[in-house]
């Protein structure tokens, strides 16, 4: 029996894809969403289904609206989500306060809040709404503070942006069945890292609790006690 079906955008990425793996194993059927790596969530999905799991590859690409809606149609046609994680995210850039650039808030925004949006409002209409309800669980983090992370405007914004976004989704449609949880994270040892000046990095490690960062697979077990599983 299966414990429902997942939408994981940025499926194809170091907490997607430990999201994936461990929704899988919990008797979850798995959608690996993903925006750039097509292949690495086709070979995730290919992984998964090995070992006895299901899970298929899908194209969401979070900047595109209209690819968006192509493949919440896609989705609900084959096998409807009864819940989505939102871990995909634009890469922070790293700069002073005022030397963000229209340009690098405006990608962080269209991915995490207007790309966001639109998945959802499709997914409520498409899958959620259909079936009396579905879970939402955004990935957000906690560079958000207080006191937020220097030198992240744009993705601290965005982020911040997520998080409003999701109450106001809860407050709107949570009456009708939405069910709506969040994850707030450290920093995590994944390739985003690379965005930061090594050193910078290197000190933050040392200061974090027991001198390491978040493993991808922790934060995924965080995601997994908020998502829970109704396999037998």
């Amino acid at each position: 029996m299966s414990a429902g079906t997942v939408l994981v955008t940025g499926g194809s990425g170091g907490v997607g894809a430990a999201v994936c793996r461990q929704a899988a194993a919990a008797g979850w059927k798995v959608w690996v969403g993903y925006g750039n790596g097509a292949d690495r969530a086709e070979s995730l999905a290919v992984e998964i289904n090995r070992v006895g799991g299901w899970a298929s590859a899908l194209h969401v690409p979070l900047a595109d609206p209209d690819g968006i809606r192509e493949a919440a149609i896609a989705l609900a046609a084959d096998e409807p989500a009864d819940a989505v994680v939102l871990c995909a995210a634009a890469p922070p850039d790293v700069a002073p306060f005022f030397k963000q650039t229209p340009e690098q808030l405006r990608v962080q925004f269209e991915v995490n809040v207007v790309g966001n949006q639109v998945l959802l409002a499709e997914l409520w209409r498409r899958c959620f709404r259909p079936r009396g309800g579905g879970h939402v669980l955004g990935v957000l983090t906690a560079a958000l503070g207080p006191p937020a992370a220097p030198h992240m405007a744009g993705y601290v914004a965005a982020k911040g942006g997520l998080a409003a976004l999701l109450e106001a989704a809860k407050a709107e449609l949570g009456p009708a069945g939405l069910r709506v949880d969040s994850v707030s994270p450290g920093y995590i040892e994944t390739p985003m890292l690379e965005a930061f000046p090594a050193l910078f990095i290197d000190r933050a490690r040392a200061a974090a609790p027991g001198g390491r960062f978040l493993t991808p697979e922790e934060v995924a077990g965080m995601v997994m006690e908020k998502l829970g599983s109704r396999a037998p």
